[in-house]
């Protein structure tokens, strides 16, 4: 069916996965690695599959996080490692998804939590539902420090901490180092 996909990240095996597809006749319209996210679901083998997105996601390598847009679901997914932020908020009964808490300033949602490691978030008519593609907790956090350093508002809550008090303490220590 119809699926729209976000992609904060990188994949490190992406051209590995795009002549593995096209070996088997996909046909890629861009050089985004986005798209070979889309041609592994789409693959035989895969799409039939109930855990069709967790062995996708299982087969890529990078740092990313994810959201998928089909008919009845918003699916968001978060690299085993947490190397892009991810979070979740809620406005009302509604469920809101950013990289960045800042986001939900501007929506009047409120911070939940952020999705870990390694987990696929299914938000629908049946409500919010989690699930993890990796073993939970086998994989050691490792966090991209460019995300407080370049990317997020200073205003925003990245891994757990606020960025703008990240940013002090980097530069406190740095001054420490190299007065």
């Amino acid at each position: 069916g119809q699926i729209a996909v976000a992609h904060n990240g990188n994949l490190v095996n992406s051209l590995e996965l795009r002549r593995e597809a096209e070996a088997k006749g996909s046909i890629f319209q861009t050089t985004c690695d986005s798209e070979v996210i889309l041609h592994l679901l789409a693959q035989p083998g895969i799409v039939e599959r109930p855990d069709a997105l967790a062995e996708a996601l299982r087969r890529i390598r990078g740092a990313y996080s994810l959201l998928f847009l089909t008919r009845d679901e918003l699916i968001a997914a978060r690299d085993p490692h947490g190397l892009r932020p991810l979070c979740l908020g809620q406005v009302g009964a509604s469920w809101v998804v950013a990289s960045e808490t800042s986001a939900f300033s501007l929506l009047g949602a409120r911070y939940v939590r952020d999705v870990e490691p390694g987990e696929i978030v299914r938000i629908g008519t049946h409500g919010l539902r989690s699930e993890f593609f990796v073993p939970r907790g086998t994989n050691v956090p490792a966090h991209c420090v460019f995300e407080h350093v370049y990317f997020a508002r200073p205003d925003s809550l990245v891994y757990g901490d606020t960025v703008h008090l990240v940013r002090v303490k980097l530069g406190e220590a740095l001054a420490r180092e190299h007065p």
